[in-house]
């Protein structure tokens, strides 16, 4: 059965994403058949559709299969398919989906090279459904697809969550898709929530930035403040940078923290040292790349997106060495 709808399967696939569809490999198995096919994209959800719909149609005809012996030049000018890169002999044994009868080849809407089993009629395959499709390498796609009695237990399989979840919402079944579409944005908007809510009561920003301060290295009359926070806000790391020029009077400022898995990263420099040549922009500039990103701003404040928090702290001692190197520490 399996082997068959692989057949039928490739020449759907052909009448609905063209002719250039060739088959790459397969499996056939008791419970389900694997059909990898070139194809230069992801078919669109209507052309899986319409490829599974011709396949049904055909496997409801139940057209008959037959099959013929034949010199491998006769069979070429029938126009059966090959599998590609697959040797064969002087003599090939055809498969033909639609003919009458082994004498009526030239009717068949399938003709393939192959030397497998088949069903004798089509409407023993008894169903067919596609369950997933992938791409497996460049150029090549895979579907994967049911038939038969492993199809009918998927389905009433199916159909048992189904009801379970329909009644666990206490919803009818026909209503599960909204409900649970209607979940989902709840969930994202409880999140961002929590989320914002989480930062304004989460850690103290500034009391961070103050600690770094104490900690700080100094070139001159000018204090080097480099490190990380724990997660926060732009709003509140934008005021921690403030503050460490207000304080410091004479800073180079940079900061980092995670946020929902990206970086950000913030530099701050008082005017005088952007007199002496050192932008905030230019720092932040060469730092990103670190963390897969990039940014930019003025010399007196820049910031800067990444998507690598691993690096963070690479970064930033990046940004200590080019600072300190810049005022001579």
């Amino acid at each position: 059965k399996n082997h068959t709808a692989t057949h039928l399967l490739q020449w759907a696939l052909q009448q609905v994403l063209g002719k250039s569809v060739t088959q790459q490999g397969s499996y056939v198995g008791p419970d389900y058949l694997r059909f990898d096919f070139t194809y230069p994209k992801a078919p669109t959800k209507d052309e899986l559709a319409k490829v599974e719909s011709l396949v049904r149609e055909k496997i409801a005809s139940d057209l008959p299969v037959t099959w013929k012996v034949m010199a491998k030049d006769d069979a070429q000018e029938l126009g059966a398919m090959a599998l590609f890169g697959e040797k064969y002999g002087d003599e090939v044994r055809v498969v033909a989906v639609g003919a009458g009868n082994e004498t009526e080849l030239d009717r068949a809407f399938s003709r393939e090279f192959c030397g497998g089993t088949h069903v004798d009629q089509l409407g023993s395959i008894g169903g067919f459904k596609i369950l997933k499709e992938e791409s497996i390498s460049a150029g090549v796609r895979r579907i994967t697809a049911m038939t038969g009695a492993a199809l009918m237990g998927y389905l009433e399989q199916a159909g048992e969550i189904v009801d379970r979840l329909a009644a666990l919402l206490q919803i009818p079944a026909d209503k599960l898709v909204d409900r649970v579409t209607q979940l989902l944005e709840d969930n994202k908007k409880l999140s961002r929530e929590l989320k914002t809510a989480s930062k304004a009561t989460g850690p103290d920003t500034l009391a961070e930035a103050r600690d770094l301060l104490d900690a700080c290295v100094k070139a001159g009359d000018s204090s080097i403040i480099v490190g990380r926070l724990a997660s926060t806000s732009m709003e509140r790391a934008r005021e921690a940078v403030d503050m460490l020029k207000k304080k410091a009077g004479s800073a180079a400022i940079v900061l980092g923290f995670e946020d929902d898995g990206k970086v950000v990263l913030l530099a701050g420099v008082t005017d005088d040292l952007v007199k002496k040549g050192l932008r905030a922009g230019d720092v932040i500039k060469e730092i990103a790349p670190i963390v897969g990103g990039g940014g930019g701003g003025r010399p007196q404040m820049a910031q800067a997106g990444g998507k690598d928090p691993a690096k963070l702290d690479d970064a930033l001692a990046q940004a200590s060495t080019l600072v300190k190197a810049k005022l001579g520490a």
